[in-house]
């Protein structure tokens, strides 16, 4: 009598090492794409931080052109710029005449004229509005900060009479208000990079 060996069976299921493999697979590739969303979403956040960051530079010197471009020279208040620095880094002051709510250069009235001052303060860049120009207290002055992380603020005066760039301005010495302006504002932008933007001011009236 003989007895015939049953063929070997095979248990279903996974090996303890095919487990380990199939677990090592996942992880890889859950690291892979939440490696790539971090990276994506840095991005995302990077240009929406830069993109309002340009925003705040183009609406700072946006409000100083328009009044910029319709000062105006008075004997009382004269153009007054002068040249300052804080950490090394340019710290430049610029006061003026000009229209109120920029009226234009047909309606130079005393009345609504407003004498504004820039500066820059630490790393704030700053606008001082004196609307009531004959004011002795501080309750006539208005501050409002344009920008804020401002590494440097410069100033430059086109003389029309010498035909050249200067540094300072002092109406009192010279005709009246500048030709044009050269501004140079340089902020820290969130990626920790300066970013310096030239703007170019013709000066309507003088």
């Amino acid at each position: 009598m003989s007895f015939r060996q049953a063929p070997p069976r095979f248990e279903g299921g996974f090996t303890l090492v095919e487990v380990l493999l199939a677990v090592s697979l996942v992880a890889m590739m859950a690291t892979l794409v939440f490696g790539s969303l971090y990276v994506t979403t840095s991005a995302i956040d990077t240009a929406r931080a830069n993109s309002a960051h340009e925003q705040v530079v183009r609406s700072t010197l946006r409000v100083m052109t328009d009044e910029l471009s319709v000062g105006v020279a008075r004997t009382t208040a004269p153009w007054m710029g002068l040249n300052g620095q804080q950490d090394g880094q340019p710290a430049d002051s610029v006061a003026f005449l000009t229209m109120g709510q920029f009226r234009g250069a047909e309606s130079t009235k005393d009345t609504e004229l407003v004498r504004i001052v820039y500066t820059r303060e630490g790393d704030r860049l700053l606008r001082f509005v004196r609307r009531n120009l004959y004011g002795l207290t501080d309750e006539s002055v208005e501050q409002v900060e344009l920008a804020t992380k401002v590494k440097a603020f410069n100033v430059r005066y086109y003389d029309g009479r010498s035909l050249l760039w200067v540094d300072e301005w002092d109406g009192r010495g010279r005709s009246g208000a500048p030709k044009a302006l050269l501004i140079e504002l340089t902020l820290l932008q969130e990626n920790a990079e300066l970013q310096t933007v030239r703007q170019w001011v013709a000066v309507g009236a003088s």
